[in-house]
């Protein structure tokens, strides 16, 4: 039996837990008009995030993350239908069911917001949708509303300048109380029971669940393992009384892998302060870990890297910064592509390089072509094997790209500047691409040439918004696919910088991604995100005044540091085979291409604890008695300066 009638499409929204009341969205194209039907209007639940293509999508709304949302095919208008009753269509967007199914609160919209158009915050009963009382009016932005349990209070996101805040009001329109004051957005408010509200932080692909039970009130609802790595949210769903709460995240950081694990937050429970003490007590084990093994694998160069790191400049960052800023928009299909290329090169040249254009034509770009930019730092020992340094150059096309990605290549070329006559003994290249923002073009051709030329690409890093600060905090979060590159990163930062580093297994839609494709797991770098959420991200607000200089100068020091050891250092051992036989297993390996390795370590023992047995062999092999099948064997190669491998080549024993 047909429940409504009359042309359009109709999408169920939401439904009231008694069944009472039904809310259905009319979208303004059909699903065989080759557009999505439905949607919650600006930031609805389950709506993708314009600026996140190939990203999950956000259980939460938000005008996507202040970019607008909705799209072309966003409904504006819903309907409201109650149990032996008819249907009622109301003009207004995100839509929100009390949970009684008695009361509904929206957003009418005169025009689009981002020309002026007033937006009014409207509630009404459900039984009497024709007089809704007006909670709020005006041209500020205003979306995701959300209403209390019992109907007596709604709480909504506005936008007072450039980022979302969340706001709750009485149902009679008075004594409304902003909750929120972080730079970052803050978005999609739900009632947990009570006063208590809570939203989100940050940028779809990157959320982090917040309580609220006032202005002053603010708590994480869901944490990280470590200290360092942090956990991305995707999906929250709470219980009827607001006690629990369910999450989809990434607990372990791992952005890259499709799984990802739901987990239950439960409000109610108590933790035992000796799980707290246990808790923290092995954090701090892992963390004096980390630092003992960084001042370790460095103590070799430790010197030579603090006396090139030493000579980083902020005035030299801002310079650099300025002038590209300058050009304005930097996107393939503006002239400011061209001319930053030219200040790159010029740049590069003034250093002492020799530097070389790459061009090629991908279709828009102005003048008909685009470029790369490669200055090479020449090995003294390897100098076929090669890693590089990459940011792009480019920007949006509506904005000159302070942080994105200004920010990351000036601290390259004041990478390139202080490690100008200081040759290691593996090559490097520092490398500025072009068309990241036109679909990671000029790292996809920087990578495409490199392999049909057979570059032995053996490292990686790539740098991407780096420069936003939140509360003056020098962060910034290591984002890899190596290990052992993440954990040099922030062995690097910790000696040699006043960076502060988080950590997020993650390249995906970034010109990391290129290297990871062809040459495998070989990537490291530095991004804001997800410990920070650049609320100007791609928009025309992404200014130089938003910039902390130091920062990206942090970062500079941190990637120069990075580069000096895995360029002195052996590469990753490749072939590594174990196969068990008569109560022991034998390990062959692939030789290092490295010159002057003087032998190897080589440990084993269960998946749980590889380095159980340790043994030092000078061949590409190893008896390893008592091992068994099943076991983890690894391996590094040691050179004749005593630097070890950057990280351990693994297998399991056959």
């Amino acid at each position: 039996m047909a429940l409504t009638e009359g042309s359009g499409f109709k999408t169920p929204a939401a439904i009231d837990s008694a069944g009472r009341t039904l809310v259905f969205l009319i979208p303004r194209l059909g699903p065989f008009r080759g557009a999505a039907a439905g949607g919650r209007g600006a930031g609805a639940p389950g709506a993708p995030d314009p600026a996140a293509p190939g990203e999950p999508a956000t259980a939460g709304g938000g005008g996507g993350g202040g970019r607008g949302g909705g799209g072309a095919n966003a409904a504006t208008s819903f309907g409201i239908l109650t149990l032996g009753g008819k249907a009622t269509t109301v003009n207004g967007v995100s839509p929100a069911l009390s949970r009684d199914g008695r009361a509904v609160t929206w957003i009418a919209r005169a025009a689009p917001a981002a020309v002026g158009g007033e937006q009014r915050l409207l509630v009404a009963s459900v039984d009497n949708l024709a007089t809704p009382v007006e909670l709020r009016k005006g041209a500020e932005r205003l979306d995701a509303p959300a209403i209390s349990a019992d109907g007596a209070r709604v709480a909504f996101q506005a936008m007072p300048k450039e980022d979302w805040e969340i706001y709750v009001v009485g149902r009679d329109g008075k004594d409304e109380t902003r909750l929120t004051r972080e730079i970052q957005h803050d978005l999609s408010p739900q009632f947990l029971g009570g006063d208590r509200v809570m939203g989100l932080i940050g940028e779809a692909r990157h959320r982090r669940s917040y309580l609220y039970e006032g202005p002053s009130s603010r708590k994480r609802l869901f944490h990280n393992n470590t200290v360092r790595t942090i956990a991305p949210e995707y999906a929250w769903v709470a219980s009827a009384d607001g006690t629990k709460l369910l999450v989809i995240a990434e607990r372990d950081g791992d952005t890259v892998s499709p799984e990802r694990g739901v987990y239950l937050v439960d409000m109610a429970a108590k933790v035992a302060i000796a799980d707290v003490k246990a808790r923290v007590a092995a954090s701090l084990t892992a963390e004096r870990a980390l630092r003992a093994n960084g001042r370790r694998l460095f103590a070799p160069i430790a010197a030579a890297v603090a006396k090139v790191t030493a000579s980083a400049s902020v005035a030299r960052v801002y310079a650099h910064e300025k002038a590209l800023f300058d050009f304005d928009s930097k996107h393939i299909t503006r002239p400011g592509n061209k001319r930053a290329s030219e200040y790159l090169f010029n740049a590069y040249t003034s250093f002492g390089y020799t530097p070389e254009y790459q061009w090629f034509a991908p279709r828009n770009a102005f003048g008909g072509q685009t470029a790369n930019v490669l200055a090479t730092l020449k090995g003294t020992v390897n100098p076929e094997l090669v890693y590089v340094v990459s940011s792009h150059y480019d920007s949006v096309a509506i904005g000159p790209g302070a942080d994105d990605d200004t920010s990351g290549t000036a601290a390259r070329l004041e990478t390139a500047r202080i490690m100008a006559g200081h040759p290691m003994p593996a090559t490097i290249v520092f490398a500025s691409f072009t068309g990241e923002e036109a679909g990671l073009l000029g790292s996809r051709e920087y990578v495409r040439q490199a392999v049909a030329n057979k570059v032995k690409l053996v490292g990686a890093l790539n740098n991407d918004m780096i420069g936003w600060a939140n509360d003056h905090r020098l962060d910034n979060t290591i984002r890899y696919s190596n290990p052992g590159i993440r954990d040099i990163q922030h062995g690097a930062a910790i000696q040699f910088s006043n960076l502060i580093t988080y950590d997020a297994l993650y390249y995906k839609s970034t010109d990391a991604a290129a290297y990871y494709e062809a040459y495998g797991d070989i990537v490291g770098g530095i991004g804001s995100y997800p410990v920070l959420g650049n609320p100007h991200y791609h928009q025309s607000h992404d200014l130089l005044e938003t910039i902390n200089h130091q920062l990206v100068t942090e970062v500079a020091k941190t990637t120069a540091a990075t580069l000096m050891l895995l360029a002195s250092s052996p590469s990753r051992v490749a072939g590594l085979e174990a196969t068990a036989a008569g109560g022991a297993a034998t390990a062959t390996w692939t030789p290092s291409p490295e010159t002057g390795i003087t032998g190897y370590i080589v440990t084993w023992g269960p998946v749980s604890h590889p380095s159980l047995h340790t043994l030092r062999v000078t061949q590409p092999k190893a008896n390893l008695a008592g091992a068994a099948a099943g076991s983890a064997v690894r391996v590094k190669a040691v050179n004749a300066k005593g630097m070890e491998g950057w990280d351990w080549a693994r297998a399991t024993i056959k």
